[in-house]
């Protein structure tokens, strides 16, 4: 490892959400660090996420100037029954945000001219020794630690672990978000401040509010995020709404806009058999839903010499209790922690590291699993 007078170098492979929070933590800690993205323009839209307080709390222990991040409180929990009653409970817990929202406030805190975005990592081809990363371009860099935050169809993971793949868990997620000036006042004053959810006959429906694009957090000027979940026995039923416009069977996610006519009518006669009147009305005013295969995966190891996975890179937690970014906050804070000046020059400081977070991610998957069967969820 470089002295301690020199700025010790990461490489981030992925300018996700676990990838962003792990710059950040590293760059606490005094490294400089450099995050490969290779999409080209920043993530501007995507679904609902749970704002990790514990993230918030290190970054502002170790002095780092964090804008805050637009979120909405859920005041309340209302299970909707479908004899038309409502339960409800306090939820004091959690804050909702957006994928764009949270992804532009974490990017500036790295700072954009960190991130060389258009440029994708190739190959690891000498992670035992070397921190090399070989991009796309044929150009090779180096760093003293490469973390692999590359989500969940990881190349990393598949160069480091080849043959392990994930395994599809029986159900599938429709997801999506819509403005509440696009809905009934009914249905929003329904939905205020509120984690809400529906176990129709075929499906469990989850939905709360979540900023607009521009941070607006004004009652009316939200967005309603809804995840959607429903069983779909593997083969050919599963491949069909897998496809998108041009024929191509996706593996894990059909994204935005490419969700063919066939599929968005599958998805909508369903809200209208088996979601009540405010649910029905979010799902079908969404214009652009899209659609998540729901798998499992847990690796045996973390670390491989100097690259480390972290986050979907590394293993994949059912998104039911908000443990996918939990998993990637604390996978991040606790590698920045654990990449401190007493780190010794081969890394055998991560051994510790990667020991508690392997348990931490296969407890994880377990809860995760066991909310799912409540539900009815899944093989």
């Amino acid at each position: 490892m470089a002295h301690q007078q020199e700025r010790r170098h990461a490489i981030i492979i992925g300018a996700s959400y676990a990838g962003l929070v792990a710059a950040a933590g590293l760059k606490c800690n005094g490294w400089s660090v450099e995050v490969i993205e290779r999409a080209r323009e920043p993530l501007r839209t995507g679904g609902g996420v749970v704002v990790q307080k514990r993230m918030l709390e290190y970054l502002t222990e170790h002095g780092v100037a964090f804008p805050g991040v637009a979120s909405i409180p859920a005041v309340e929990r209302k299970i909707f029954r479908r004899d038309g009653s409502i339960m409800r409970m306090p939820e004091s817990a959690a804050a909702y945000t957006s994928w764009d929202v949270l992804l532009r406030e974490l990017e500036q805190v790295v700072g954009p001219d960190t991130i060389r975005r258009g440029v994708a990592m190739e190959d690891l081809p000498d992670w035992g020794a070397h921190g090399e990363v070989v991009l796309d371009t044929g150009q090779v860099i180096s760093g003293d630690v490469v973390v692999a935050a590359d989500g969940i169809g990881s190349r990393s993971r598949r160069l480091l672990l080849p043959g392990i793949q994930p395994t599809y868990a029986g159900y599938v997620a429709w997801r999506g978000m819509v403005n509440e000036d696009e809905l009934s006042r009914e249905t929003v004053d329904a939905f205020v401040d509120s984690l809400c959810s529906y176990q129709g006959e075929r499906s469990s429906i989850l939905l709360y509010e979540v900023p607009r694009e521009d941070g607006d957090i004004r009652p009316g000027r939200r967005r309603i995020n809804w995840v959607w979940y429903q069983n779909v026995a593997p083969g050919d039923e599963l491949d069909r709404i897998m496809t998108d416009t041009d024929g191509y069977v996706h593996h894990t996610t059909v994204p935005r806009g490419v969700m063919p006519p066939e599929t968005l009518t599958v998805m909508r006669d369903l809200a209208e058999d088996d979601l009540c009147g405010p649910f029905r009305e979010v799902v079908l005013k969404t214009e652009e839903p899209f659609l998540q295969k729901i798998v499992d995966l847990t690796i045996p190891r973390l670390v491989f010499g100097r690259v480390v996975l972290i986050g979907d890179a590394a293993s994949l937690v059912r998104p039911h209790i908000g443990s996918g970014t939990a998993k990637a906050v604390d996978d991040a804070i606790h590698l920045a922690h654990a990449l401190s000046d007493d780190c010794d020059e081969d890394l055998s400081c991560l051994a510790a590291w990667e020991h508690t977070r392997l348990d931490d991610h296969v407890g994880l998957a377990g809860y995760a699993k066991a909310v799912a069967r409540r539900l009815n969820l899944g093989t």
